[in-house]
């Protein structure tokens, strides 16, 4: 088993003080995203799985084929891989408030921005169980799907974050919110 402070504290710099260390909530892996992307995962994966590959399989391996095939498994990962993989970085991805930055580590790669900064977003889930904190990327979610605008942002948080750009520095899903916002607070105006 991870020990998060352990890891957090390996990525401090010299003279960096550690306020707060946390992780994200590895059984929370549904978001209000979902509601277009499990209908559009289902729809993708059924035309493809009964439209293209059957019609393809027929006349013989082609490029038609091996295209089919390779919509089938993006299909197959838009349905079930992207949750694997969210559960993962919940569970290996550490979280870290210090006196001059907020970072997120898993040891082997880490991204991070100045703690200071007040462009940031806090939302609670209703029963305020969780806290989840994204800082602002400055550009708009609007057109993705086509290239434009930022995926960054509209599929942070949904296991295909990466895939579109880099990922967001955003805390998501942290069940010890109280604490990580009154850290952000405490840095933040000094």
């Amino acid at each position: 088993m991870m020990d998060p402070r352990a890891l957090a504290s390996e990525q401090l710099r010299s003279g960096e003080h550690l306020l707060w260390v946390g992780q994200s909530d590895p059984r929370k892996l549904f978001t209000g995203r979902d509601g277009y992307l499990i209908p559009f995962s289902l729809l993708w994966f059924g035309i493809v799985t009964t439209q293209m590959i059957p019609g393809t399989m027929a006349d013989g391996p082609s490029f038609v084929w091996v295209l089919s095939v390779v919509f089938a498994v993006i299909g197959l990962h838009m349905l079930v891989g992207r949750f694997l993989v969210k559960r993962h970085r919940k569970r290996t991805e550490v979280y870290a408030v210090t006196d001059r930055r907020v970072f997120i580590t898993n040891g082997r790669s880490t991204r991070e921005t100045d703690v200071r900064r007040t462009d940031r977003n806090v939302q609670w889930t209703r029963d305020r169980a969780h806290c989840s904190v994204q800082w602002e990327t400055g550009n708009s979610g609007a057109g993705a799907f086509f290239g434009s605008g930022n995926a960054q942002a509209i599929y942070a948080n949904t296991g295909l974050d990466g895939f579109f750009g880099p990922r967001t520095t955003a805390f998501w899903d942290v069940p010890d919110g109280d604490a990580l916002v009154s850290a952000l607070d405490g840095v933040s105006v000094r």
